[in-house]
């Protein structure tokens, strides 16, 4: 099955994106969820431990990511940098998100421009909270998702 992990520090709204993703609120602590989608096929969304937790099973989770979804939450994001580049090395396409977007006076834009800067990334804004952004890295997911198995 393919899989889409979300990664980030703790906090920084990996579960929130999930839910958000899912539209399902879990009760366990899985934190596993597959679905089906349309011309995709099987996916699960893993939602993986703070990167920023000592011995973090994040590295474990990531060897069989295929999309990583990399939370941002704040300007102080040199851990994720480094996340960024131990992902790519593992061949995962990588779509940073500016989580929590509506905690930020511009919805983000100066840190995903930041981030940008540093990464070469183009930075998605998303928020749980409003659901601003959420259908953007969907359609993003299933384009990287349909990308990576025409491969």
């Amino acid at each position: 099955m393919r899989q889409v992990g979300i990664f980030g520090k703790r906090k920084s709204g990996k579960s929130a994106l999930m839910y958000a993703l899912t539209r399902y609120k879990y009760l366990n602590e899985t934190k596993y969820s597959s679905m089906e989608i349309s011309g995709v096929g099987k996916m699960m969304l893993v939602d993986t431990v703070g990167v920023d937790v000592e011995k973090s099973t994040a590295e474990k989770s990531a060897e069989s990511i295929e999309v990583a979804l990399m939370l941002i939450p704040n300007d102080s994001f040199e851990l994720e940098m480094a996340w960024i580049s131990k992902l790519r090395k593992l061949g995962a396409s990588i779509i940073a998100v500016i989580s929590q977007s509506d905690k930020f006076s511009d919805g983000g834009k100066s840190l995903a421009a930041a981030v940008n800067e540093v990464s070469g990334l183009g930075a998605i804004c998303v928020s749980s909270e409003t659901g601003e952004g959420i259908e953007e890295l969907h359609e993003e997911i299933i384009r990287r998702l349909s990308e990576s198995k025409e491969e």
